[in-house]
């Protein structure tokens, strides 16, 4: 795309009040498309009272809207308190709805509304039109203040990082009784004005996303797969020098989903079966379910594992890179059906050795047994035999990484991605004369 556009990116949350993957990589295209030459403004949320590091962003990051977190409640109320989040994350409208007209008024309509007075001046500083929206993950802002986009006849891209949407208007209302008559009856008709949202184009992270949300009731009129993208040097030097002892590494929240302990059973088949190996497993993430962390504590002590395990805490981003540079492999054990893990790009980007679990959308990533080796997500027996060939087989584990550096040089840099970005942003703005649906018809 040779013309420059002017961009408007909304998200949850932006950097450096970020949660994970998903905000981060909203940030890094913006970034991204902005050293090409195109206008990019950042509307997301206001610094949430837990963030405790510098509050620090560069202007065309605007925070205007409330974010309401998700729930965090254990114990018996923990279901009542998830309900009461999901009205709060529509009824949060009331709020961010008007905060988000008051942005456009300033950054869009001015120019609009003076288009023709200012065509012909040689320094124009008013800011001009937004040519699109892109949307990443607004359910906790409220879908509702994309219908101000779409009263202006703004072309919007929605990015579907996970089933929010499908969720949210389709799967959620079919599973739970009472679900959309509660948000009818208690969010003050916005889960109505939600509804209204043009969700006809749609960016998904995966095919694999794409076709859950099918099976959750969202097929968009136009849907588009773009992936993430690698924005670091690769890693080709895969001979260099490692953490001696061996290091297994992992990167990612400490929750069940992660299938972390799957991971610390296939640590105790591995030391049983071959006392003699000398390594070690580092774990880097935020442990957000105390109880959770509690029972591999309590797996690891069982195992006899405490001088092979250690838990980091949570790292910076850089950290991590420099973590996965350094490990002899590293290790992706999720089993909740992950749409697209960012480490698993990153970590064969870094050139180290994958070991991954077959959940979600790894399989459209790696090829078993030439660019990772792949176990069945539940069977830590599969993984600890992966693990001991990558400690017996240095050949091996040297194939498997340049054979990862190959697949990310050819499909997963940040040009790749954002030459398909550009192309679905030509193709949503030539479908602008199209008739908005709702969700419900789209």
């Amino acid at each position: 795309m040779t013309q420059p556009l002017r961009i408007l990116l909304v998200t949850n949350k932006c950097p450096p009040d970020f949660d994970g993957g998903y905000e981060l990589r909203a940030f890094q295209l913006a970034q991204a498309l902005r050293a090409r030459g195109h206008a990019v403004d950042i509307v997301t949320s206001k610094y949430r009272d837990s963030f405790t590091g510098e509050r620090s962003d560069p202007e065309w990051v605007h925070r205007i809207f409330r974010y309401v977190d998700v729930s965090r409640a254990r114990g018996p109320w923990r279901k009542v308190d998830r309900v009461l989040k999901h009205l709060e994350s529509t009824t949060v409208a009331a709020e961010n709805v008007p905060a988000m007209e008051t942005f456009l008024r300033t950054h869009h309509d001015a120019h609009v509304s003076q288009k023709s007075a200012t065509q012909h001046s040689t320094l124009n500083t008013q800011p001009s039109p937004y040519d699109l929206a892109y949307c990443f993950g607004m359910l906790r802002i409220s879908f509702a203040v994309a219908a101000s986009i779409q009263r202006r006849d703004i072309p919007m891209l929605y990015h579907a990082g996970g089933t929010c949407v499908a969720d949210h208007f389709f799967h959620w209302p079919e599973k739970y009784r009472g679900y959309a008559l509660a948000m009818r009856l208690f969010t003050q008709g916005w889960y109505e004005a939600e509804h209204g949202v043009d969700f006809r184009h749609v960016a998904y992270v995966s095919n694999f996303l794409r076709d859950r949300e099918a099976e959750r009731g969202h097929r968009p009129a136009f849907s588009y797969v773009i992936s993430r993208g690698i924005d670091f040097p690769l890693g080709y030097d895969v001979e260099r020098e490692r953490t001696q002892p061996p290091v297994f590494f992992m990167a990612c929240r400490v929750d069940p989903t992660k299938g972390i302990h799957h991971v610390i059973a296939a640590a105790g088949i591995l030391a049983q079966k071959r006392p003699e190996l000398a390594w070690r497993l580092e774990i880097a993430g935020e442990s957000l379910i105390p109880p959770y962390r509690e029972q591999v504590d309590a797996q690891i002590r069982a195992a006899g594992l405490g001088e092979r395990i250690a838990f980091l805490g949570r790292l910076g981003r850089a950290e991590v890179l420099d973590g996965m540079r350094r490990a002899t492999a590293f290790i992706f054990a999720s089993i909740y059906g992950e749409p697209f893990s960012s480490t698993i790009i990153e970590s064969m980007a870094c050139g180290t050795p994958l070991l991954g679990s077959n959940d979600g959308s790894i399989l459209e990533v790696v090829e078993p047994g030439v660019s990772a080796l792949v176990h069945e997500r539940n069977s830590p027996a599969e993984l600890a035999a992966n693990m001991e060939r990558i400690l017996d087989d240095p050949a091996l584990a040297r194939r498997l990484a340049e054979a990862g550096l190959a697949t990310i040089a050819q499909r997963y840099t940040l040009d790749r991605i954002l030459d398909l970005t550009e192309e679905t942003f030509r193709c949503v703005i030539a479908d602008r004369r199209a008739p908005v649906l709702s969700p419900a018809h789209a």
